[in-house]
């Protein structure tokens, strides 16, 4: 009887403990497979995920516990990481703000440029909460905006927008640019969406010979000491443009010049027209061959077409040579010198030099200066200077009226010859230093009036050739 309580007593105690334990177990899983009781705001502060260097998509994440005080963690069954990793707590009716970072899986075959997955916000009592989310997986270079504004010929400066596409500050963003224009560097801090507007220089000269349409710009982007190379397109705009210019100059030798400078970026074709009489015609030459020649009765058109590529130019120049006027004038000339010379000049001066043998060995000559009058002149003053190192020798000739020994000059005075008449001066120049060679003498001058008016007249050069052996 005794065994029998016992026995029951234990059955029922049994089964108590099996009934709560069967409902602790209903309770929990009850719990697992309810959502938590939770208001969620999300701020994308970056979407961007740069695989490149490691860099995460960032949300801030304001969670509001509609439920009971509960610690919550947050997970997700995809193929990313989140963080915070660690267990957060949240009382009832209160706000509180996560910023989770979210770190794809790298190593993920044909990774995505668009990921969008499940996460989960588990709490020890109120359940586990589902959200969505998506991030952009880039590479370095994707993470910034590269552009340049269009440009045109007439253009001084090209426009560079640089700009953070992502919600990651940088400390240092170096930049190297290269193209056709230009080439340029910078390196900036930049902030989280930043953006960034430089103006550089174009190279006028390059640019000169471009053609119009749409040119790669390379450039170097260094962030991190990470770098990688990336790209954009800048469109020269067309526009047509051809400077001409024309010249006149030269008097005997005429030249007329045309020039046509493509200085825009499209072909275009361009025409010279050289228009002569058909005289001046046969004195003219052109650089360059013409395209086609036009006579138009007394007219010869010259016709020059051709095509110019960006930078080229159309150098036509004619020249017209008159030179049989040239002549004439160079005869006319001739005839007028010597008109002056030998007949116009009423005193006419020339002078000879001979060798003359000395008993003591000096070198000597005899210089004579003949003079002859074309008319009657007078009040004649004959002027002639001696050759350095030499001597007057004074018991010989006619001495000087006047000796400038500092200058070595010597004057006479005459005074007057009729027409036809001739005087001679001579005088001995000696040296005891022997010379050899070619000796020259100055020029004898001689001033005079005729008719009331001064006039000058001068001699040849006279020279005297001292070889041993000759004399």
């Amino acid at each position: 009887m005794r065994d029998r309580l016992i026995l029951k007593m234990v059955t029922k105690k049994a089964g108590f403990i099996l009934l709560v334990s069967f409902a602790l177990a209903l309770f929990i899983i009850s719990i697992s497979f309810t959502a938590a009781n939770l208001e969620l705001k999300k701020e994308i502060v970056s979407s961007y995920a740069i695989q490149d260097l490691n860099l995460p998509a960032i949300v801030n994440l304001d969670i509001t516990n509609l439920g009971a005080t509960d610690n919550f963690r947050i997970y997700s069954l995809t193929d990313v990481r989140i963080e915070p990793t660690e267990n957060f707590s949240i009382a009832t009716g209160e706000t509180k703000r996560i910023v989770m970072k979210i770190y794809p899986d790298y190593t993920m075959k044909n990774l995505p440029n668009y990921y969008s997955f499940i996460y989960n916000i588990k709490g020890d009592l109120s359940g586990i909460r589902e959200d969505n989310l998506a991030i952009t997986i880039v590479d370095l270079r994707d993470a910034f905006s590269f552009t340049i504004d269009n440009i045109n010929p007439d253009s001084s400066k090209a426009v560079i927008h640089f700009e953070n596409k992502g919600g990651h500050s940088f400390s240092s963003v170096n930049m190297k640019i290269s193209s056709e224009f230009f080439n340029y560097e910078f390196t900036t801090p930049l902030n989280a969406y930043e953006k960034k507007e430089y103006q550089v220089a174009l190279d006028k000269v390059k640019m000169a010979s471009l053609f119009a349409g749409p040119y790669i710009v390379n450039a170097e982007l260094t962030v991190n000491n990470l770098t990688t190379q990336t790209s954009t397109t800048l469109k020269f705009e067309e526009k047509p443009g051809i400077e001409s210019s024309e010249s006149y100059s030269g008097f005997l030798s005429k030249v007329y010049e045309v020039e046509k400078f493509n200085k825009g970026n499209i072909k275009t074709e361009v025409t010279v027209i050289v228009k002569k009489d058909l005289f001046s015609a046969l004195f003219t030459s052109i650089n360059i061959p013409a395209t086609k020649k036009e006579r138009t009765g007394f007219t010869m058109n010259y016709i020059f077409t051709k095509e110019l590529s960006p930078g080229e130019r159309l150098d036509v120049v004619a020249k017209t040579n008159w030179w049989i006027l040239v002549l004439i004038v160079v005869v006319v000339i001739v005839v007028y010198y010597a008109f002056d010379k030998y007949l116009r000049n009423k005193l006419v001066l020339k002078k000879t030099v001979h060798f003359v043998r000395t008993k003591g060995g000096e070198f000597a000559l005899k210089v004579t200066v003949h003079l002859k009058a074309r008319d009657y002149v007078e009040k004649i003053r004959l002027i002639d200077r001696l050759p350095p190192m030499v001597k007057v020798f004074e018991k010989y000739g006619i001495l000087p009226e006047k000796t400038d020994e500092k200058n070595r000059r010597m004057e006479w005075s005459i005074t007057s010859l009729s027409r036809g008449e001739e005087r001679t001066v001579s005088y001995i120049i000696y040296s005891s230093v022997g010379v050899l060679g070619r000796f020259e003498l100055p020029r004898a001058e001689a001033f005079y009036e005729y008719a009331g008016k001064v006039k000058e007249a001068s001699s040849n050069r006279a020279f005297y050739v001292n070889e041993p052996g000759l004399r």
